[in-house]
C-alpha cells in the first residue's frame, strides 16, 4: 500500500522522507533494543501515537516522579 503511494524502499531515509519524520521521531518509534529487536504492533502503534501526541508519555513521567517524591518524603518522615 505504501509502494502504491510512494514510499521508496525498506531503507531508514526512505521511511523518514515518506512520512516527514526527524530523527528523533524516527528513533522513538523504530530503535529497538539487544533484547527485542523486534516489537510488536501495538507497541509500534504505541511509539506513534507517543510520538504523534506526547501527553500520555509526560503523564506516566509526571506520576512517577510524584511516586518516587512520596516515597522519599514517607522514608524521611519515618527516620
Amino acid at each position: 500500500m505504501f509502494r502504491v503511494t510512494g514510499l521508496a524502499g525498506r531503507s531508514r531515509g526512505d521511511v523518514k522522507s515518506f512520512f516527514q519524520l526527524s530523527d528523533t521521531e524516527l528513533d522513538r518509534i523504530a530503535s529497538g533494543s539487544w533484547r527485542v529487536p523486534l516489537r510488536p504492533a501495538w507497541q509500534i502503534a504505541t511509539r506513534i501515537r507517543n510520538v504523534a501526541d506526547p501527553r500520555g508519555e509526560k503523564l506516566i513521567l509526571a506520576g512517577v516522579i510524584v511516586l518516587i517524591a512520596g516515597v522519599v518524603g514517607a522514608a524521611q518522615w519515618l527516620v
